[in-house]
Parts: structure tokens; C-alpha cells; sequence
């Protein structure tokens, strides 16, 4: 199985940045393009949803908590709409200077290494728009 870490430091506090990935509203408004009219779902306990879709780009994630532990860990068994296959996604928050956040993705399970590459595109655009969002 193939797996990614990816990493970012956001210009907010932990407590912010937990906000922008627990609160519905708030996370549809950065995690993906504006274009994409996105709306998300999120239940923040042990096996709650979280999920974003965007009717516009007929995408959608709809994953399960498989572990929350504010502010600092969130593990979402991660499934794309459409698809059976699950991976494993991890994010977790560390203060860093300056009030700042260290945010890491680890995300495993991909079943191929072109999987694997989109998805560490897409976490890298989701993180820069993140760090863009406090910028």
C-alpha cells in the first residue's frame, strides 16, 4: 500500500485551524476552489461524518471519524463517492511559533502510486489554501 505525509504552517492557532477543519461552514469555505460551490457535513464525535461535495465538480468525499481528539487529532476513514475502496486519513495540530499551527496530513491505503500522486496534489492544494485562508 502506498501512503503520504503532507505538511503546512498555518498563520492561525490551533484552536482556529481545528475550527476550519470541525465546522461545517467554515471548512466548505476553503477546502476546495471557491468554483466548486462546495457544501459539508460534519458530526465531530467517534464515527460522526465529515464530508464535503461540490454538485458543481460531481465530487464528493464522504468519510467516517474513526478517531477526534480536539484540537490536535482528527482520522477519517476517507472514501471517495462512487468508489468502495477506503484509505486512511490523518490530520493532526501542533502549535508552532508565532501562535502558528504545524498542520500534518498522513494519509495510507492507496492502492496505487497514481492514486497516490493525486491525492498528494490535492492534499497540497488544500493546505496552501488553508495557509492562504490566514494569510
Amino acid at each position: 500500500m502506498h501512503e503520504l505525509t503532507e505538511e503546512a504552517r498555518v498563520a492561525a492557532s490551533v484552536a482556529v485551524v481545528w475550527a476550519d477543519l470541525t465546522d461545517a461552514a467554515r471548512l466548505a469555505e476553503w477546502i476546495w476552489p471557491p468554483r466548486f460551490e462546495t457544501e459539508a457535513v460534519v458530526e465531530p464525535s467517534p464515527q460522526g461524518r465529515w464530508e464535503v461535495r461540490s454538485a458543481v465538480a460531481e465530487l464528493a468525499v464522504v468519510a467516517r471519524i474513526l478517531a477526534i481528539d480536539p484540537p490536535h487529532t482528527l482520522r477519517l476513514q476517507w472514501r471517495w463517492e462512487g468508489e468502495e475502496h477506503s484509505t486512511d486519513a490523518e490530520i493532526t495540530l501542533e502549535p508552532a511559533a508565532d501562535d502558528s499551527t504545524r498542520v500534518t496530513v498522513r494519509h495510507s491505503g492507496f492502492g496505487s502510486a497514481e492514486e497516490r500522486e493525486s491525492h498528494v496534489e490535492g492534499w497540497s492544494n488544500c493546505l496552501q489554501r488553508l495557509i492562504e485562508r490566514h494569510g
